[in-house]
């Protein structure tokens, strides 16, 4: 089977992008992959473990003839690391990332490039709470959904090129307006995520007969707020990159928490069973 790829630079070696060069890897999809990041410690355990063939520390060690550049870093550092490595790109090279907002990404990154490098956002759902080289799985795609925004600027042949690549790691392929994607990730990714952190700050800085708290927590607050363990740099990046979608859901769900506290302050408790029950339904609808 030839390669899809002679040559790939994964920019951020954690999990989505150091489980992508593994896949790829083990999949006979490219030659040969380069990994990039901060800290050399983790570009270690990812050329140990067999994610990468090699690793570069600065922008003058990027590899020659390199054709796919995927940006897996916090979103807010991804335009910037492609600027600097612009200069070592080479016409036809195919870059993406997989970054958790795309509206503003996909802005920069059609903005930066030149026509003769084309660029199509992507966003693997998938991963966990844990991050760097050692929690890359190979199978991490397999069955999730990976969300591609290409515009009426992007490439025809790479938008082909970027999904046959995600198909054949797994994932099942579904393109999407950048606007649209924020929208939905804002709900269903982003709010909860900032829900979790401020459980857990709530958490914090409740005091109740100078008990400590976290000795009484059990399953019901360790799963709502596992997502907390998640890198605060990339949530931040997150929240500032979609704070429109995130303001607008956080202000719907204000709101909703104001009446419920007034349903509980009232005593009315047939609303707030009929509240639940609705919720226990849907909830009941997702697959776990």
């Amino acid at each position: 089977m030839a390669f899809m790829f002679r040559k790939m630079v994964v920019v951020g070696v954690g999990l989505i992008g150091g489980s992508l060069a593994l896949a790829t890897r083990k999949r006979g999809l490219v030659e040969e992959v380069f990994g990039y990041g901060r800290e050399e410690k983790n570009l270690r355990v990812a050329q140990r473990m067999g994610l990468i063939d090699g690793y570069f520390l600065h922008s003058k060690g990027f590899p020659k003839g390199v054709d796919l550049m995927i940006l897996a870093t916090p979103v807010e550092a991804i335009a910037p690391l492609a600027a600097s490595f612009l200069p070592r790109l080479e016409p036809g090279c195919l870059v993406s990332d997989v970054g958790s907002v795309k509206e503003k990404i996909v802005r920069q990154m059609e903005k930066l490039l030149p026509s003769r490098i084309p660029f199509v956002g992507a966003h693997p759902i998938a991963g966990s709470e844990l991050w760097g080289a050692a929690a890359a799985r190979a199978d991490l795609f397999a069955g999730q959904r990976c969300i591609l925004t290409p515009t009426r600027n992007s490439s025809p042949g790479g938008l082909k090129k970027l999904t046959a690549l995600w198909r054949r790691v797994g994932a099942t392929v579904e393109v999407m307006d950048p606007t649209v994607h924020d929208r939905i990730l804002g709900v269903v990714s982003h709010v909860p995520h900032v829900l979790a952190y401020a459980m857990v700050t709530t958490l914090k800085r409740t005091r109740v007969d100078s008990k400590d708290l976290k000795q009484y927590c059990s399953g019901g607050f360790r799963d709502f707020t596992r997502i907390a363990s998640s890198r605060p740099e990339i949530w931040r990046d997150i929240c500032l990159a979609n704070q429109r979608a995130i303001g607008l859901c956080l202000g719907d769900y204000i709101k909703h928490l104001m009446r419920l506290r007034r349903w509980i302050r009232d005593g009315q408790g047939r609303l707030l069973e009929r509240e639940f029950t609705e919720a226990n339904q849907l909830r009941r609808q997702l697959s776990d």
